[in-house]
């Protein structure tokens, strides 16, 4: 490996700050989204018998307790449901407000599982651009040490097009998984997204039909 960085030139050691980069930002999202998949269907089923049960407040606990984000964007609902409800707003008002809490929550937790993946997006296209960058500088290298020579010499120009072909095939190995994991980490944000939406819809069509 070390011989391969070394024979690859200088752009060879901001390729490998990108390698490690997109590791560790694969790694750390990889963490989030496993903490984040959970299955609401049982925690939405308990929620809603409580509530039907006018236990808002054990309802409220259930989402604190629930470490996904539809759970979070539900507690902030009910949180604005209890907060009028104890005021003595009707049903409407309760309706309204508690749909806005939770529209104008809703992106607060669609932006933590976005974090980082537009590094991902930014590492797949500047990694190729770094290793076509490295080509170049490899054949410039080798036709000036070919001058130099005062000829053709295998060696030069083996030791320069070497170092174009391995900057180039690494800012490809590089950016192949950022791709990969930029476009599996958006679809499971997609998913998740349309998880809060059918949760807020299902919570304020409750309010609509109980309260």
């Amino acid at each position: 490996m070390l011989e391969y960085i070394l024979n690859g030139g200088f752009m060879m050691w901001p390729l490998l700050a990108l390698s490690v980069l997109v590791v560790a930002v694969i790694l750390e999202r990889r963490s989030v989204f496993r903490e984040a998949n959970v299955d609401d269907h049982k925690m939405r089923e308990s929620l809603f018998q409580l509530l039907a049960e006018r236990k808002i407040d054990e309802a409220m606990d259930l989402c604190s307790r629930g470490s996904g984000p539809v759970a979070a964007v539900l507690l902030a609902g009910l949180r604005r449901y209890r907060k009028l409800e104890k005021l003595g707003r009707d049903g409407r008002d309760i309706e309204d407000a508690v749909a806005r809490t939770m529209s104008e929550y809703a992106p607060h937790v669609i932006n933590a599982l976005e974090r980082r993946l537009n590094m991902l997006l930014m590492i797949a296209g500047v990694a190729p651009l770094m290793g076509m960058t490295g080509t170049v500088t490899g054949m410039i290298r080798a036709f000036r040490e070919m001058a130099g020579a005062g000829g053709l010499s295998g060696d030069v120009v083996a030791g320069g097009i070497s170092e174009a072909l391995i900057t180039t095939a690494t800012g490809l190995i590089i950016a192949m998984p950022a791709v990969v994991f930029y476009n599996l980490y958006t679809r499971r944000v997609d998913e998740m997204t349309l998880q809060i939406e059918e949760s807020a819809t299902e919570l304020v069509d409750f309010i609509n039909t109980h309260a």
